[in-house]
């Protein structure tokens, strides 16, 4: 049985795999552990030039799993979201440059996924929608905050009160993902092979310059 959440580390580059397809790639608590622990691998291992977010079976994230956000338990609910979200934020701040490459539906907490890379480029396949009221849940305020940076808050809004779900071209045209190309892969490899050739420190020099920048729109 393959690893639902599978990390690779090649030629200067962490490659970080979502690859549970019989469910859409939808995060289970083990996936958010696995997660966190790969991003803890990232940070100590030297020389990481960019880190490459994806999914597997032409879906990049389904969301959370919602039987897990059913389950009549309080307590597991609560710990299921903590655990989301500390996997997101530590994801969010590596200090490599994080590339997300998105095909298929990118839901939920796909896209807080998505939103804690720098870059997104997506298929004409990928979908992106945000239905957390919908299921009588809250998007957590920081993911919030991050998506209002990327689109603005009246964007948000459709997504969030709206519930509604974006071709790749409006996400494109939002400004929810940087790129639209069919050849996604082709795309991230074209980025990665210009930071392979890259000085670790003026890469890590770059990335905090541009975030700074972002935070500060």
């Amino acid at each position: 049985m393959s690893d639902p959440m599978r990390l690779d580390i090649v030629d200067r580059v962490a490659r970080l795999t979502i690859d549970r397809p019989e469910k859409r790639n939808a995060m289970s608590g083990d996936m958010w552990q696995a997660l966190l622990r790969h991003v803890r691998t990232i940070e100590r291992t030297p020389d990481v030039a960019a880190v490459v977010l994806s999914g597997s079976g032409g879906n990049f994230s389904a969301g959370g799993d919602l039987a897990e956000l059913s389950v009549p338990d309080p307590d597991h609910v609560a710990g299921y979201r903590r655990l989301a979200e500390t996997a997101v934020l530590a994801l969010t701040e590596l200090a490599p440059p994080k590339l997300a490459e998105i095909d298929g539906p990118c839901f939920g907490a796909g896209c807080s996924l998505a939103l804690a890379c720098d870059v997104r480029i997506c298929s004409p396949a990928a979908q992106f929608r945000i239905p957390a009221l919908g299921h009588g849940l809250t998007y957590e305020p920081v993911f919030v905050q991050r998506l209002v940076r990327a689109v603005g808050s009246g964007p948000a809004g459709l997504l969030l009160y709206g519930g509604e779900r974006w071709t790749a071209a409006e996400a494109a045209a939002y400004g929810l993902v940087d790129r639209c190309t069919p050849d996604v892969a082709g795309a991230v490899e074209r980025i990665l092979a210009w930071l392979r050739g890259a000085d670790g420190d003026a890469i890590a020099s770059t990335a905090m310059s541009i975030r700074t920048a972002s935070r500060s729109r």
